[in-house]
């Protein structure tokens, strides 16, 4: 691993000092004579110049991008060598109205002087942090679908999870796992893999008052790496960037006695941009569940039918915190460094009552279980990012690095009491004790590079590695009662060590043929897995070498630049991952056992879309409708057994044959008037699943889901939202999720100047309706399943932000201590004179 890591840190080095160098050298090619466009950008108010604005050539006929620069601390900017034509010159600074102005350049004249450009601003503080105007809740892109986290105001004092359980596509369940259209996701923050392991935990430490967008990537290019079959989530943080300093603060409590605050600041002075969170939740959660099991061929003791009512409740509190910052060595290379930690602490409790019935449903025998467990977690994560831009326009070279460590440690004791039918007492209980140790490292480097080419193509390259180590010891004793002491159970326990390493590089190249767009790439993927459990002296060595292709085509209506015909196919892989490997026996449900199976292999699925898109600018309207199919081959699936003498189910993950999803979705943005828009999601689903090295299986059926979200904004800086989601039984590979429905509502109120201070009341599940349950139906046994948790509560939110905005700010304060200094001199220096006289 070591080797291979020296390796790609050479070939990042190399090639990034190889692209910087390039940048000009006397053995360039000169560009073409042409005209030069000069003019200067100031504030409207002040009149002073403004640094770092950002300004744009476009070319008038199609806006194609010609040439742009960041202004330096005199305002003034500069295009040479301007082929004549109708250009529009356009500037943008955070806290600023955009501006636009049309320049025309003619042969024989040399310069083109703009003059002045204002900036107009609302004000000098908060205005200038808020964004005049209202954000896009949805909106879609050539590979991706992309929601204003901001606009979903029933995720107000939430975490990131709460945030995706109001987007189109996306399921949560009970336990917080995350799939879309059915199949597993890979988690991305601010475009790199979760430095946080598992989705579900990276989901969970990110307040959704730190998150500015969501971004779905059904069906990811060749530049992102292929893990994931349903494709790519991503996570963009909210990180200013302009001149000046802004605070968040976020503060809230819910019904069931959770508590969350936080606070969000950055800082920008000139070359350096500082940002950090600082966040805390204290968590509470109840939970049911009731399984009713009929036993096909009943087992040694005559049980044919099985009850399980199970009650826990959960708590949990956490701490984290990022720091990081910003420096802009020029107008072409920023670096950035930071740091994150999390540190958390949790305890639970389960009780479960255990029922055994004979044919007539008469009792054989009940039992009793207790569960109770403690744990606690830390983890620390470095990352450094270089960018490196180029005189020509869209031309970067990036390079990223990080790392993390997570570490976590619990305990848990377990007691399990059986008593037979008419037996005056009980047998004695059964005693577990349980310590598990876990420790996990995680490499992340990677090199991207990107050109233009041409007027409208662009070429893309890169190369990735990620390198994780997870050490993991798990000790469970279980109490004799022959010597009346613990003893180590070598079937339980488990040490286990775990290396998982991806290499990758890609390129993608794309351009236009009149109006039909296309993007062709490859990715290569290289990946080392490899595993060795001690006590079971059990070894898991696998390679894998996987070239995944990826198509995209865009086409706009030569008569309405509106409309838009997307075509697209990619391969995804789906890797088993360290729980999923690991030769562990859980034995937390007595009645249901779960084990890893380190004979999995991964599973491929080949994806194709089609989507075609609508916009009415006259009514701001959106329509949007696809058609898709996907094909896994080697899907990884649980499937559960039954041991017809026991009585004891066994669930553990498999490699089915084939999982094939085919179906079509629908979206629509409509605006009734300009304070109220309704955004309905229809999607439809036929799902067939087949094969399994244990049992032969085949499902299938035809879902579907609708999802309706109506923003409506009142008078008196009041906005209320309601999100309502349906989503019809789904198939499993040995049964059905049943449906589930669900409504949240939500309602802001905005205070003070400048909406300064905002208060939120959500309602999750007004209904109280939102449960997950399901059906099973195998060869030995049918079964019932229902979970449910407190999922219907009032939550209360308070956020409070300010901050200034200007590009002069730390100027400003500098000049008027040098006209200080300068008074000063001033009267001290006659005082001097006389005293020479």
């Amino acid at each position: 691993m070591r080797t291979h890591l020296l390796l790609l840190w050479a070939a990042t080095f190399f090639t990034a000092s190889g692209y910087a160098q390039s940048t000009g050298t006397k053995n360039e090619i000169p560009p073409a004579t042409g005209v030069k466009i000069v003019g200067k950008v100031v504030e409207g108010n002040t009149t002073k110049a403004v640094e770092y604005a950002s300004v744009v050539l476009l070319r008038a006929t199609d806006s194609a991008v010609i040439s742009g620069m960041y202004t330096p601390p005199d305002g003034h900017f500069t295009f040479d060598k301007i082929a004549p034509g109708q250009y529009v010159v356009r500037v943008t600074f955070m806290g600023y109205e955009k501006l636009e102005k049309g320049v025309k350049t003619t042969p024989g004249k040399n310069t083109v002087i703009m003059g002045t450009l204002r900036l107009q601003t609302s004000g000098q503080t908060l205005a200038a942090v808020e964004i005049k105007g209202e954000k896009p809740a949805f909106s879609m892109q050539i590979d991706r679908q992309v929601f204003d986290a901001g606009s979903i105001l029933t995720a107000d004092g939430g975490t990131a999870t709460d945030i995706l359980k109001n987007v189109p596509s996306v399921d949560v369940d009970i336990d917080d796992n995350l799939t879309m259209r059915g199949k597993s996701v890979t988690v991305y923050v601010d475009g790199k893999p979760s430095p946080f392991g598992d989705a579900k935990t990276a989901l969970q430490m990110i307040p959704a008052e730190s998150v500015d967008r969501v971004e779905l990537i059904v069906n990811p290019s060749a530049k992102f790496e292929a893990q994931g079959g349903g494709g790519i989530i991503n996570i963009v943080l909210k990180k200013d960037k302009a001149i000046g300093y802004n605070v968040m603060l976020n503060a809230g409590v819910d019904s069931r006695g959770q508590l969350n605050g936080s606070a969000n600041a950055s800082l920008r002075l000139r070359k350096f941009n500082f940002f950090g969170n600082l966040n805390g939740r204290d968590n509470h959660a109840d939970g049911s569940g009731f399984s009713r099991r009929q036993n096909l061929v009943p087992d040694q003791s005559g049980t044919t039918f099985f009850t399980q009512q199970s009650a826990n409740n959960n708590s949990s509190n956490g701490y984290g915190a990022r720091l990081g910052f910003d420096y802009f060595l020029d107008d072409h290379n920023t670096f950035t460094i930071s740091q994150g930690m999390n540190k958390n602490t949790g305890a639970s409790e389960d009780n479960i009552l255990l029922n055994y019935l004979d044919l007539h449903q008469s009792p054989l025998r009940s039992g009793a279980r207790n569960n109770n467990s403690s744990n606690k977690n830390s983890h620390h994560n470095t990352n450094f990012n270089y960018k490196h831009t180029f005189d020509k326009p869209n031309q970067e070279l990036t390079a990223y690095v990080s790392y993390s460590t997570n570490g976590s440690n619990s305990n848990s004791n377990y007691r399990t009491q059986y008593q037979k039918a008419g037996a005056p007492e009980p047998d004695l209980p059964g005693l577990q004790q349980n310590k598990s140790n876990n420790e996990n490292r995680f490499w992340n480097i990677q090199s991207d590079y990107t050109s233009p080419i041409g007027q409208k193509g662009k070429l893309e390259a890169g190369v990735k590695g990620t390198m994780r180590m997870i050490e993991n010891d798990y000790n469970a004793m279980v109490y004799d009662y022959d010597i009346a002491s613990y003893q180590k159970s070598n079937q339980l326990s488990n040490t286990y060590n775990y290396e998982e390493d991806i290499f990758g590089a890609y390129f993608n190249f794309a351009n236009a043929i009149g109006n039909l767009g296309y993007q062709v790439g490859a990715r290569m993927e290289q990946s080392f897995l490899k595993g060795y459990s001690f006590t079971k002296d059990t070894t898991v060595d696998n390679r894998f070498f996987n070239v995944f292709p990826s198509l995209f085509l865009k086409y706009n209506l030569p008569k309405d630049k509106n409309k838009s015909l997307v075509f697209n196919y990619s391969t995804r892989i789906d890797r088993p991952n360290f729980d999923q490997l690991l030769p562990y026996i859980n034995n937390s449900d007595p009645q249901n056992i779960r084990i890893g199976n380190p004979e999995l292999q991964p599973s491929l699925t080949h994806k194709y879309e089609m989507n075609y898109a609508v916009y009415f600018p006259a009514s701001n309207n959106f329509m949007s409708t696809g058609v898709y199919y996907s094909q896994t081959n080697d899907n990884i699936e649980r499937i559960s057994t039954l041991d017809t003498i026991t009585g004891i189910t066994t669930t553990l993950p498999q490699n089915l044959s084939k999982h094939k999803d085919m179906g079509g979705n629908f979206t629509y943005r409509l605006r009734l008037y300009k304070w109220w828009t309704v955004t309905t999601n229809l999607n439809l689903q036929y799902t067939q699943m087949s094969g399994s090295t244990i049992a032969s299986l085949n499902n299938e059926n035809i879902s579907y889901g609708v999802n309706v979200n109506t923003n409506i904004r009142l008078p008196a800086k009041f906005s209320v939202q309601l999100n309502g989601k349906y989503r019809s039984p789904r198939v499993l590979p040995q049964g059905t999720f049943k449906a589930m429905n669900g409504i949240d509502m939500g309602m802001r109120k905005e205070l003070l100047k400048n909406n300064a201070l905002a208060i939120s009341l959500n309602v999750s599940d007004l209904l109280n309706t939102q449960q997950f349950n399901s059906h099973y139906v195998t060869p030995n046994f049918i079964q019932d399943y229902d979970r449910k948790r407190i999922t219907r509560f009032v939550r209360v939110n308070v956020r409070y932000r300010f901050g200034k905005m200007d590009p002069n700010l730390f100027r400003k304060k500098k000049h008027q201590k040098e006209e200080e200094e300068e008074t000063e001199k001033e009267k001290e220096a006659p005082r001097s004179g006389n005293e020479r006289l």
